[in-house]
């Protein structure tokens, strides 16, 4: 016998079906370890970054920032061309006081004297299964004279609200204690530097860098690639490619908050961007003793292109615009 089911029943069950889909909560379980020089960050038991703290680094930074599906790092430490580029991190050259020419916390990254980030106190302050939160207060020394430039704090909180999208939300507070100039330097600020399969390939570096790429740049106005977004003022940028068999990426989105918004793009096709303060200005920032800067950054790993993971949500979500 055939049960005959009124077309009235069906749309209210699709109906339920829906809209309880679209309530669901399909955020991810995230957790924290804290090791001797490092945090682990992790999504249903699996690593998705570690906060890098040791001494032998010029700073510390984010690696791997794995993406969510490939389970594969969108970024890269170590790698050629500018192997001082590690992976996502906050960083500045060219920062001159009175007995200090040019202290360089960017590069080279083996040469700690000119210039290192010393991470004093590294906490996990928050990892209740929703999100992570990881603190730090930071000591800007210049090694060779002693000099201490910057006291900073910062903080990220992690976390991931869907299986293909994790969001790692920064803040960073710096304390001035010197007077200083910072000359214009494309050496600067909060960056991310992918991995050579998602940049967009860059001739300009040879032609063994021109095939890796499978990448593809595009800013909150639709600009595309280094040509059309460096030194361009745009909300966010978002970087992203073939990462393993899988589109994959992130994006920086900056906040209006910031010391000296916006920061115009540093963007580059062999796979780096930073949206910085201090590169495209004429002349020197100066900076006196007690000056206070803050950035607020919010960086969207995902799968998919950026329209699919909605960059442009979350960069709302972010900034309230």
């Amino acid at each position: 016998m055939k049960i005959l089911i009124p077309k009235i029943s069906i749309l209210i069950a699709g109906l339920v079906l829906l809209f309880s889909g679209c309530n669901a909560d399909s955020s991810q379980n995230v957790t924290a370890v804290k090791e001797t020089d490092r945090i682990s960050v992790m999504v249903n038991g699996e690593e998705f970054t570690s906060y890098l703290t040791g001494t032998e680094h010029k700073y510390p930074f984010f690696y791997p920032v794995n993406g969510p599906v490939s389970g594969r790092s969108v970024t890269t430490w170590d790698q050629d061309p500018y192997p001082h580029h590690s992976s996502l991190y906050v960083s500045l050259d060219w920062v001159i006081s009175e007995n200090v020419e040019r202290g360089n916390y960017w590069q080279p990254r083996h040469e700690l004297e000119t210039g290192q980030v010393f991470s004093k106190n590294a906490q996990i302050v928050e990892d209740d299964g929703k999100k992570v939160v990881i603190t730090d207060n930071l000591e800007w020394i210049v090694p060779e004279t002693g000099t201490h430039h910057f006291n900073e704090r910062r903080s990220a909180t992690i976390w991931a609200p869907s299986e293909t999208v994790r969001i790692m939300d920064f803040e960073f507070e710096f304390d001035v204690l010197k007077d200083l100039r910072i000359r214009p330097t494309g050496h600067s600020f909060f960056s991310a530097r992918v991995r050579p399969e998602i940049a967009v390939g860059c001739e300009s570096h040879g032609p063994e860098w021109a095939h890796l790429g499978t990448g593809t740049i595009v800013d909150s106005e639709g600009n595309v690639d280094e040509a059309e977004t460096r030194e361009k003022d745009s909300d966010w940028a978002a970087y992203y490619g073939d990462n393993g068999g899988v589109t994959e990426g992130l994006a920086i989105i900056q906040h209006p908050d910031n010391y000296l918004y916006p920061g115009l793009w540093v963007s580059r096709d062999y796979g780096f961007i930073s949206p910085s303060s201090f590169c495209f200005n004429s002349e020197p920032r100066e900076l006196t003793a007690g000056d206070k800067l803050a950035f607020k950054y919010r960086v969207v790993v995902f799968s998919g292109d950026h329209e699919e993971a909605d960059v442009a949500g979350w960069s709302s979500d972010f900034i309230g615009r």
